[in-house]
């Protein structure tokens, strides 16, 4: 019987949700019939008598809710909310302070405290709460999907009622869910300034923050709101994905532990856990998290991607494409998934099949993925053909400036594809020397500030190996340190000189150049046997280095820049490269599409770099 209650309720909350309140309300009264004391169905009956102004008929319904489960604060508040529309404030108060005994003590109490206190007719002071049915209608409209209309009402609310914070909330929830992320953050603040102690608000602040990719301040949102509210999984799970987006995956993982461990049955828990351990490398363990996800969600798409990427590092191939395969099934347009299955077909040397995944896609990432497949099938002319059909589109698509430079080299003809043709002629090296004096007092003062930079080692997904580099998210370059500014004033000055060394030049790393100085820059610390992987900086115009700390030069080019047409997946012997042997202070600047490592090198001195990107329009 209690298994048939449940599913009766579940229906019936769905009804509501959906609109359809004449549905909720019977099934809710069946409920009632064979359960009369049901606290849910007595609540959810109350709540859809408020909505419809009817606040005598929700009091008993309430009243019976609190009596079977005092412990849920909604009832209380629900309640007490009922008392005050009908006027009856004694009661009411009495309500707030038998909750306040039982530990119902929040901003919301407090709220409804005041607006007690401000409508007893002694204190001759209006009320400072809007009514609860336009309350409840507010939520109806958010909950229903109308997100424009509870926009519009939560805004005429929050101009009569400056300091009640539903609305507020209401607003700020209405505008993510409408895509105006960026409107959001204001209301998302203003619940947070009204009640500081609620858990809920500095978690929906920290969703805001996350989509704004301001992970930081996200980060600090979640955590006050595990701090107020010990047991609110959800933050544990966002705060865990914010951590792996910082690159801080050891963290990441134990929040996520904590995640799962509050709610065993959490699948979005389990699969995000699941991704940390793998990059952990903790394979059996990820994988295990994955497949609890999928027992209890068996059509999540993302666990059956992230399990096979788990199984793809388990050298289980066939297993992997199988998983990737379930994802698509459920997915059809589920890029990553697809960039995944491909990725590994191509590894398998799979290429027709691979070909036909990537050819499926249709962003920057997949059109330069079909031109490395085609190469691999040896199918030159029609890379050529392709180029030219999305040279448009792709002109400032660097992964495929990249593999154009390559391929015209190779077959000793030019691509339809003009961003930098022969990339190695437009390297351009300098020194600090040439801005100042003592260059061992500015490289030495530059190191000590860096210290106070948070690092991470070996950022999951990047180039860097054996060393320490800067979270992503932080921009040296927006740090207001003398040594700092003074760095990013000689930068500047040697991306004019680049410019003019090459402005005559037709190709559209200069005909297009930026026309505002954006840059971004991090830092590496590699230490013995580190070294950085073959790249690019896709989402970069001009890239450069400057050399901070070296290593003594040695047999093997140890610890130089080695730039070259060769990529990961596609190369050639004949292709040219060439090495650079670093001085302190050097400066080289490079076209963002040309390929480089760094040599690993064997002995103890650290080589310590800051690396910087010129941001096109796009991208700043």
């Amino acid at each position: 019987m209690k298994i048939l209650t449940e599913q009766a309720l579940k229906q019936g909350i769905a009804a509501h949700k959906e609109g359809r309140l004449q549905d909720a309300k019977r099934i809710y009264r069946d409920i009632l019939k064979i359960q009369p004391g049901h606290p849910d169905a007595n609540h959810n009956l109350g709540i859809i008598a408020t909505s419809l102004n009817q606040s005598d008929v929700a009091l008993p319904l309430f009243k019976a809710a609190l009596q079977a489960n005092p412990k849920m604060e909604q009832y209380w508040l629900s309640y007490i909310r009922a008392l005050v529309s009908e006027n009856q404030l004694d009661d009411a108060m009495r309500v707030v302070q038998q909750g306040k005994r039982r530990g119902i003590d929040t901003e919301s109490f407090n709220y409804l405290t005041a607006q007690i206190l401000a409508d007893t007719p002694e204190t001759g002071h209006e009320s400072l709460n809007p009514p609860q049915e336009q309350l409840s209608y507010l939520i109806e409209q958010y909950e229903n999907g109308e997100y424009v209309d509870a926009e519009e009402l939560a805004r005429s609310i929050t101009k009569k009622f400056p300091n009640h914070p539903v609305p507020w909330n209401i607003l700020g929830a209405a505008l993510r869910k409408s895509g105006n992320v960026k409107k959001a953050l204001f209301p998302c603040q203003k619940c947070v300034q009204l009640m500081p102690k609620d858990a809920s608000v500095h978690y929906n602040l920290g969703m805001t923050l996350a989509e704004l990719n301001n992970l930081g301040e996200a980060e600090r949102c979640y955590k006050k709101a595990i701090e107020l509210q010990p047991d609110l999984v959800e933050a544990y799970n966002a705060l865990g994905m914010t951590l792996h987006e910082l690159g801080k995956i050891e963290e990441s993982n134990n929040y996520l532990e904590k995640a799962v461990l509050l709610k065993p049955d959490y699948a979005e828990a389990l699969n995000n856990r699941s991704v940390t351990l793998r990059e952990l490398g903790k394979l059996k363990e990820a994988k295990d998290a994955a497949e609890q996800a999928l027992t209890l969600q068996p059509d999540f798409a993302e666990a059956h991607n992230n399990l096979g990427n788990t199984l793809k590092e388990q050298g289980k191939a066939k297993e992997a494409i199988t998983s990737y395969s379930r994802a698509i099934s459920i997915k059809p347009d589920y890029v990553d998934a697809i960039i995944n299955r491909w990725r590994l077909l191509y590894d398998v040397e799979q290429y027709d099949a691979a070909l036909k995944d990537i050819d499926s896609c249709n962003t920057e990432k997949s059109r330069a993925g079909s031109l490395e497949t085609l190469y691999a099938l040896g199918r030159i002319d029609e890379i050529y053909k392709r180029i030219e059909k999305h040279a448009e589109v792709d002109e400032r698509n660097l992964r495929i400036a990249a593999f154009s430079s390559f391929i015209s080299n190779r077959e000793k003809r030019n691509t339809a594809h003009n961003f930098c043709n022969n990339p190695l002629s437009f390297l351009h090296v300098s020194n600090i020397s040439t801005h100042l004096k003592n260059v061992n007092k500015a490289v030495t003062e530059i190191i000590n500030d860096l210290n106070n930079v948070e690092v991470i080692w070996e950022p999951y997904g990047k180039a860097t190996n054996g060393g320490f580099q800067t979270l992503k998210q932080i921009n040296l370059f927006e740090i207001p340190t003398k040594s700092l500014i003074s760095l990013k004033t000689i930068i500047l000055g040697e991306i004019d000189a680049y410019y003019s060394k090459f402005e005559t030049q037709s190709c559209t790393l200069i005909e297009k150049w930026p026309s505002q100085k954006k840059l971004r820059a991090w830092y590496v610390r590699l230490k013995k046997s580190g070294y950085q992987e073959h790249h690019i900086h896709p989402d970069g115009w001009i890239s450069g280095v400057v050399y901070l700390q070296v290593v003594p030069p040695r047999a093997n080019n140890e610890g130089a820049i080695e730039f070259s047409l060769n990529g990961p997946v596609y190369s050639d012997v004949n292709s040219p490269s060439y090495l650079h042997q670093p001085n302190v202070g050097d400066i080289i600047l490079f076209p963002s599409s040309l390929h480089h490592r760094t040599i690993p090198f064997t002995t103890d001195t650290d080589r310590v770099i800051i690396s910087f990107d010129l941001k096109p329009a796009l991208y700043a």
